[in-house]
């Protein structure tokens, strides 16, 4: 999302990212618990629907099952996203700060596709699968949850299907965040630097980037979902998913939890955005570097 303040230093990268993702995730989490609870619903239901029956049966902190799968890996997430992001920007320019392959706008997407791939690749997918499931265990039909915590579900769930548990749908997670962090640095690099050089007009690019990508890309993000819950059984791959959901549910069933995610996402980048700038400043004030 080509921040204001950008470090070439990896190490910056990496503790700016981390430090901007953990403290994001702690405040959008519940839109993030309703949306996924939307999304693995094979029945209409309303995020009102939802508040009111997760207030009464679990009180308010109810809207946080499932963060600590978020927290544990939203430094390492964030850092992944913000360092590749760094590398492939640099791969894609030549020594003297050219557009080494005449890319253009184009470039902010190029190296997004490759941030988004790294993170799909080492964080999201495990991440994912533990948080989905989780949340989908917290809502079974069929007996008590059977995860007591986060590190009981994640010790279950690879003692019962091994490591490649938690790399259920891999591959609509690796197009989802591939192309989801694409259109955002995307966007983000091709607004005009006037526009995004305070913390707070940097928040709104970044939201309008996150709105963006959340309305072209919301299918594969409900397809993740079913693929990575307690039914994922169901689904043979992900053409599968796709044909089952179309076939029983209809076509807007593949924007089931539209509003929430949307809400989540631009609180998610903007926060990130207007942060990450912020933080690497405050970081080259006490971290003398070369770059």
């Amino acid at each position: 999302m080509a921040p204001l303040n950008k470090p070439k230093h990896k190490g910056k990268a990496l503790v700016a990212g981390a430090s901007a993702g953990i403290f994001e995730i702690c405040c959008t989490y519940p839109t993030e618990y309703v949306k996924t609870t939307q999304q693995l619903s094979t029945k209409p239901i309303t995020v009102g629907g939802i508040i009111r029956t997760t207030f009464k049966d679990a009180g308010p902190g109810g809207f946080y099952r499932g963060l600590s799968s978020m927290v544990y890996f939203a430094a390492p997430k964030a850092a992944i996203r913000f360092a590749s992001f760094e590398t492939c920007s640099a791969l894609l320019t030549g020594p003297s700060g050219e557009d080494k392959y005449g890319l253009g706008k184009a470039k902010g997407f190029v190296a997004g596709l490759g941030a988004g791939t790294m993170e799909a690749i080492f964080v999201t997918t495990p991440q994912e699968t533990i948080k989905v499931r989780l949340i989908n265990d917290a809502f079974r039909t069929d007996g008590p949850p059977q995860y007591r915590n986060f590190f009981h579900g994640v010790k279950t769930i690879v003692g019962e299907f091994g490591l490649a548990g938690i790399y259920k749908g891999v591959a609509p997670t690796i197009i989802k965040v591939s192309t989801a962090q694409a259109t955002r640095f995307g966007i983000f690099s091709a607004i005009p630097l006037e526009q995004r050089n305070t913390p707070g007009k940097a928040a709104l690019s970044g939201a309008f980037a996150g709105g963006v990508s959340v309305l072209l890309f919301q299918g594969i993000d409900v397809v993740k979902s079913r693929m990575q819950g307690l039914e994922a059984h169901k689904y043979r791959s992900t053409g599968h998913c796709i044909k089952e959901i179309l076939a029983n549910e209809g076509p807007m069933a593949f924007y089931k939890g539209v509003g929430p995610r949307l809400t989540r996402v631009c609180l998610e980048v903007g926060i990130t955005m207007s942060l990450y700038g912020e933080i690497v400043k405050a970081l080259d004030s006490v971290w003398k570097t070369d770059h």
